[in-house]
């Protein structure tokens, strides 16, 4: 008899475990906590630093640049805030005019020779290769961008633009630029940046010549506040 009760609970619980228990198909959701099954090809989460990083596949009509470096934390650092269609640079010199600070309304300074911010698509570059000061400052992320001087069909002449937070924590600040070669006499052949990166404190870019032909250059700062020099 008591042979006979134990079966019958044993028989029991497992007539309820296996209703209870989920069923995992394709397509179900699984409790949480539990583990996917092998095999069923659930693809990884992408951590949310990497879906602020744009892709910026290099072509030869369109400079872009690729970005590095992450936001510190879970916060977007201040440089990553800025509208560059419609920034405010101080000390951007290349792009002429007299005034300290340059301002950009959708991309263009607006003058008679325009200074064009991120021409045909590109996209700026993260990065911490700036010297900060105070030297115990803590370490903010700095930003090289794409900026073209001159009109369609006339000379031209592309540049790329180190620019970092001011001390007061809002202002855009241009630091020596890395200017492109000049265009050719009669202004129909530029040189473009097809492409460029950060690494460390140096700039590798790649570029179409006057010729057709593309090359890898590499530059790193002359001094602690530049120039840049290429090696």
């Amino acid at each position: 008899m008591r042979t006979k009760s134990l079966l019958v609970l044993v028989l029991a619980f497992t007539v309820t475990a296996a209703c209870t228990s989920p069923e995992r198909r394709p397509g179900d959701a699984a409790p949480a906590g539990s583990p996917a099954p092998i095999g069923s090809g659930t693809p990884s989460a992408v951590p949310s630093t990497a879906l602020a990083e744009p892709t910026t596949p290099a072509t030869s009509t369109a400079p872009v640049g690729a970005t590095t470096g992450t936001s510190r934390g879970d916060e977007q650092s201040e440089i990553r805030k800025t509208d560059w269609r419609n920034v405010a640079v101080k000390g951007l010199t290349f792009c002429g005019g007299a005034d300290d600070v340059v301002r950009f309304r959708e991309g263009s300074n607006g003058l008679d020779i325009p200074c064009r911010m991120l021409p045909g698509g590109a996209r700026p570059v993260y990065g911490e290769f700036l010297v900060e000061e105070p030297a115990n400052a803590p370490a903010r992320e700095d930003a090289l961008v794409l900026v073209e001087l001159g009109n369609p069909g006339a000379a031209r002449q592309q540049a790329l633009v180190p620019i970092q937070v001011g001390f007061d924590g809002t202002t855009r600040e241009a630091r020596p630029v890395i200017k492109g070669d000049p265009s050719s006499a009669a202004g129909d052949k530029v040189m473009t940046f097809t492409s460029y990166r950060i690494e460390k404190q140096t700039v590798v870019t790649t570029v179409k010549r006057l010729d057709g032909r593309t090359e890898t250059r590499r530059y790193r700062l002359a001094g602690m506040y530049g120039p840049w020099e290429r090696f």
